[in-house]
């Protein structure tokens, strides 16, 4: 393997050593298979179980806004921006117009960067890391959403019905999160 991956990974590859020097971690523990959709899916889990422990209906996970959130996560990642407005100007509602999904009545977005690992050590010339599971960066992603009034807000909003959730991981571990609301 290359010393970088590629830019963006699919939804469907299991996502392997960010560099080959850094192929096993603290202990020679190797990076657990990470994919994007199950990431996806169980964030979508977990926001729902925050809706749900305040009597909340439940999100539909929504695979066109998914699709949306996705690209818009694999563009950050891409072009190494954080921001819900791109380089270009574009705003989560121009995203969605652009796909052609309208929302009858609102929209919002969340977004989160995270990482595949927490910690990376150096020893000379070899790199080890402590490898983040997925439910970690799951747990970590929703917890700090919960933790910020705005994305609080958003993923409690009773005005949304449905959502989409999109991953994206940078060369350089970097996870990027898009989640649009739709109401």
């Amino acid at each position: 393997m290359s010393s970088r991956v590629s830019r963006i990974l699919s939804a469907t590859v299991i996502l392997s050593a960010v560099t080959a020097a850094g192929a096993g971690g603290a202990g020679g523990a190797s990076q657990p298979p990470i994919t994007v959709s199950e990431l996806e899916q169980r964030i979508n889990a977990l926001v729902n179980g925050e809706r749900r422990a305040r009597s909340l209906k439940p999100l539909d996970l929504d695979q066109d806004l998914s699709k949306i959130s996705r690209a818009n996560s694999q563009d950050m990642a891409k072009r190494e921006f954080f921001n819900h407005v791109n380089p270009d100007g574009e705003t989560p509602r121009d995203r969605l117009s652009r796909a052609g999904y309208s929302c009858p009545k609102t929209t919002g977005e969340n977004i989160f960067q995270n990482n595949l690992y927490s910690r990376v050590t150096i020893s000379g010339n070899r790199k080890s890391y402590d490898w983040n599971s997925l439910e970690q960066i799951a747990g970590s992603t929703v917890s700090g959403w919960m933790h910020s009034s705005g994305h609080r807000q958003n993923i409690l909003n009773r005005a949304y019905r449905k959502t989409g959730i999109g991953a994206a991981i940078g060369a350089d571990g970097q996870v990027f999160l898009t989640q649009v609301f739709c109401g």
